[in-house]
C-alpha cells in the first residue's frame, strides 16, 4: 500500500516530474530497490512524501501541480485550521494516509512556485536545501502501465546534506532519522569506496566544516550521543552486544576522509 500510494501520487504529476526531486525518507527505499537493486532486509518505511521543487525558469505549464493532484482526487488539508490557504494534499485509502509535502530552497523564485505548484499549495523553504537540488539521478519505475522517471539525489549528495542538517531538525525523532540515513547509505551502498570518492568533491564546499563537526560531535567515539541515537535503528540488523562495534566500523572510512 505504501509504494502504491506513493507512485499513484507521483503518476498524477507525470509531466511535471522532471522538476521534482524525491527527498526525505523515501530515498533509502528508492536507493535500495531501484538504484542499487540490492535486497536489504527491514528497510525503514515512511508514509509522508517529501518532494523537492526545482527552479522552472520561464517554462509554462498548462496545469499546476495543485490542479493535477486535485483532479486525481487527493484529499485536501489546510495548513492552518483558520485559513483557507495554503493547503497540502493527502493520499487516502480507507485508514491509510500519506501527505505530499513540497520543499524548496531560498534560491527558488516565487514565480516558479506560483506557476508550477500553484499559489494555493504549501511549499516550505529550508536552509541548505539547494544542495539536494544541484546533483541528482533519474530512475525508471513502471507503475499502472506508465514508465515514471523519478529524480532522486545522488547518494553522496543525500548523505552530505543529512550530515549538515540533522542537527537543525525540529524534534529528536526527525534528527535521529536523518542521522540514521547517513548510516544507511554508508552501510548499504554497493561500492563504499566509490561513494567516498564522490563525497570528497564536497571538501571545498562552504558547509563541509559543518558536516565534519556535526559527525565528529555525534560519532567521534562510543561515548558520543550518536551511538545512542543509532542504536534503535541498527538493532534491526545486529545483536545488541555488537552494535557499537558495527557503528564504529561503518563510520571509520568516512572519518578517515573528513
Amino acid at each position: 500500500m505504501l509504494e502504491k500510494g506513493f507512485l499513484d501520487t507521483l503518476s498524477a504529476m507525470e509531466d511535471g516530474l522532471d522538476k521534482i526531486i524525491i527527498v526525505g525518507g523515501w530515498c533509502p527505499y528508492l536507493y535500495a530497490v531501484y538504484l542499487w537493486r540490492k535486497e536489504i532486509p527491514n528497510i525503514p518505511t515512511i508514509t509522508d512524501m517529501d518532494l523537492g521543487v526545482l527552479e522552472t525558469g520561464s517554462r509554462k505549464f498548462d496545469r499546476t501541480i495543485h490542479d493535477k493532484l486535485s483532479a486525481a482526487g487527493l484529499a485536501v488539508e489546510r495548513i492552518c485550521a483558520d485559513e483557507p490557504e495554503p493547503i497540502q494534499f493527502v493520499y487516502k485509502k480507507k485508514e491509510f494516509e500519506m501527505k505530499a509535502e513540497f520543499i524548496t530552497s531560498f534560491e527558488t523564485t516565487d514565480d516558479t512556485l506560483n506557476r508550477f505548484l500553484g499559489s494555493q499549495l504549501a511549499c516550505n523553504r529550508i536552509e541548505a536545501f539547494e544542495i539536494l537540488l544541484e546533483d541528482y539521478v533519474g530512475i525508471n519505475i513502471h507503475h499502472s502501465g506508465k514508465k515514471l522517471r523519478l529524480n532522486i539525489p545522488r547518494p553522496e549528495t543525500f548523505l552530505y546534506h543529512k550530515g549538515i542538517t540533522f542537527v537543525m531538525r525540529f524534534g529528536e525523532a526527525k534528527r535521529d532519522k536523518d542521522l540514521f540515513y547517513v548510516y544507511f547509505i554508508l552501510k548499504f551502498c554497493p561500492d563504499p569506496q566509490l561513494l567516498l570518492e564522490a563525497l570528497a568533491r564536497y571538501q571545498n564546499h562552504e558547509l563541509f566544516e559543518s558536516f565534519r563537526a556535526n559527525l565528529k560531535e555525534y560519532l567521534a567515539d562510543v561515548s558520543s550521543p550518536g551511538y545512542k541515537v543509532l542504536r534503535p535503528f541498527v538493532r534491526r540488523w545486529f545483536e545488541e552486544k555488537k552494535i557499537n562495534q558495527k557503528i564504529r566500523e561503518i563510520f571509520a572510512p568516512l572519518f578517515a576522509l573528513i
